[in-house]
C-alpha cells in the first residue's frame, strides 16, 4: 500500500506547488477607486479698498513736526539740554499749532524738570495751563515726584484748582 500512496501524495502534492507557483490570470479586475471628492470651495477674500493717502501736512507744519520729533528723540535719549534748545525757538516763534505747542511745552517742562530747572518747568506748565486750561498730565506723569509736583503747583496758579 505504501506503493500506492506515494504516488497519489506525490500527484497531490504538484498540484499544489503548482497551483501556488503560477501568478493570477491577467483578466482579473479590481474595483476602481472611489472618486475623489471635489475640493471644497472658497469663497474669495472680498477685496478692501487700500485707506487713502494721509494728506501730507503744508511744509511749515510738516516742518515743524520734524523739528518735535528730533527734540523728542533728544529727550528720550536723556540729551535735556539739547531738547530744551531746540524747543525753546519753536515754543517762541508762533508757528506751531496749539496742540504742536502743548506738546512741546511739556517736553520743555519736563526737560527743565529733569536737570533740575524746577522753578523754569513750572512757569513752562504754567504756559501751557494759559495756552489752554484743559492741558493735563497723564496719570503716570503726575506722579513724577518731580513734574508732578510742578505741574501741580503750576495749575493751582493759574486755575486755581
Amino acid at each position: 500500500m505504501k506503493k500506492i500512496v506515494r504516488p497519489i501524495h506525490l500527484a497531490l502534492m504538484t498540484v499544489f506547488v503548482a497551483s501556488c507557483a503560477t501568478p493570477p490570470p491577467a483578466t482579473v479586475s479590481y474595483p476602481a477607486p472611489a472618486p475623489k471628492p471635489p475640493p471644497p470651495v472658497v469663497a474669495a477674500p472680498p477685496v478692501v479698498a487700500p485707506p487713502p493717502a494721509p494728506v501730507a501736512p503744508t511744509g511749515e507744519a510738516n516742518a515743524n513736526d520734524r523739528l518735535l520729533q528730533a527734540a523728542t528723540d533728544s529727550y528720550d535719549r536723556g540729551d535735556f539740554a539739547s531738547a530744551i534748545r531746540q524747543l525753546n525757538p519753536l515754543v517762541n516763534d508762533g508757528t506751531l499749532d496749539s496742540a504742536q505747542l502743548l506738546r512741546a511745552l511739556k517736553i520743555v517742562a519736563f526737560s527743565q524738570c529733569s536737570t533740575n530747572a524746577v522753578t523754569a518747568c513750572r512757569q513752562t506748565f504754567e504756559r501751557a495751563l494759559k495756552a489752554d486750561p484743559n492741558f493735563d498730565l497723564l496719570a503716570a506723569e503726575r506722579g513724577h515726584p518731580i513734574w508732578g509736583a510742578q505741574f501741580a503747583r503750576a495749575r493751582r496758579t493759574v486755575l486755581g484748582k
